[in-house]
């Protein structure tokens, strides 16, 4: 008997103790004081949380040629990625990659700071996901679903409806190639476009062989430039070789700043990429 009474005693206690916690969790306040250390995140804590709550961002969101912030990021404080720094912004929540160097995160979280980590997302599901779960981090969750809408509205409304497809590369300066397992990747296959990639054997983000382009080029060559290593020789993506394709392909650019990120970018590389699109299923006709 005593030990039936113990045994329901606990299970009662262990139910308030899940309760209470379910409800700390509801209650939990939002920070109040976020530092995110990743261009990307940056880019969905601005549109997420207030701008009362923003601490501080990465410095490298200011730049113009490779962030899709730099305005907004420009009225804000930064920081580099050393915990010193972090810790001069007084964060009580720091959004960070899986990127970030661990030591950094470890040495916040011996501190008390709340330390978030995040992985690049290589679908856009994974993306909308990832904006569902800032928002809910920095306590704003409902604006995560909104902008989750928005973001899935807009792929929607450039989504291939045909079955004609036709078949792109997309190289970044540097000369690598967005393959299998890359964001874009999937970005592509959304519009109904085919990735030479695929074709060429290049997965994620790999090297692109000029050669094996020469000899098969892809029917639909978009460059992607303007970002921090433009100002370096870009030996593939400018290679004299593949101007002299001429017109057996079409070539395009688009920013480079578009494919770095998911988020509220993932529209705008997506529309730009469907009007290359159309433009390619039209040179067809």
């Amino acid at each position: 008997m005593a030990a039936g009474r113990t045994g329901a005693i606990s299970r009662r206690m262990a139910a308030a103790g899940l309760a209470a916690a379910a409800g700390l969790g509801a209650a939990r306040a939002a920070p109040r004081r976020i530092v995110s250390l990743n261009p990307c995140l940056d880019a969905l804590l601005v549109h997420l949380a207030d701008r009362r709550q923003i601490a501080g961002i990465n410095r490298l969101s200011r730049d113009p040629q490779g962030s899709t912030i730099a305005g907004i990021a420009a009225t804000l404080p930064v920081a580099g990625e050393t915990a010193e720094e972090v810790l001069r912004l007084r964060p009580d929540l720091v959004l960070a990659s899986t990127h970030t160097a661990l030591a950094t995160r470890r040495a916040l979280q011996r501190l008390g700071v709340e330390v978030a980590a995040f992985g690049p997302p290589s679908t856009v599901d994974e993306s909308l996901t990832q904006v569902r779960e800032v928002a809910a981090r920095v306590g704003r969750p409902a604006r995560g679903e909104a902008l989750g809408a928005r973001i899935t509205a807009g792929l929607d409304g450039v989504t291939a409806r045909g079955v004609r497809r036709p078949e792109m590369l997309l190289l970044l300066s540097g000369g690598l190639a967005a393959g299998p397992g890359s964001l874009p990747d999937d970005l592509l296959r959304r519009l109904g476009i085919a990735n030479a990639a695929t074709r060429l054997g290049l997965n994620g983000w790999t090297p692109a062989p000029v050669e094996a382009l020469l000899a098969a080029p892809p029917e639909v060559l978009v460059r992607a430039g303007g970002g921090r290593e433009a100002v370096r020789p870009d030996r593939v993506t400018r290679h004299p070789a593949l101007d002299r394709l001429g017109g057996r392909v079409l070539t395009a650019e688009i920013p480079e700043r578009l494919l770095f990120c998911g988020g509220p970018s993932l529209v705008e590389a997506a529309t730009r990429l469907a009007a290359i699109r159309d433009q390619a299923l039209e040179r067809r006709a």
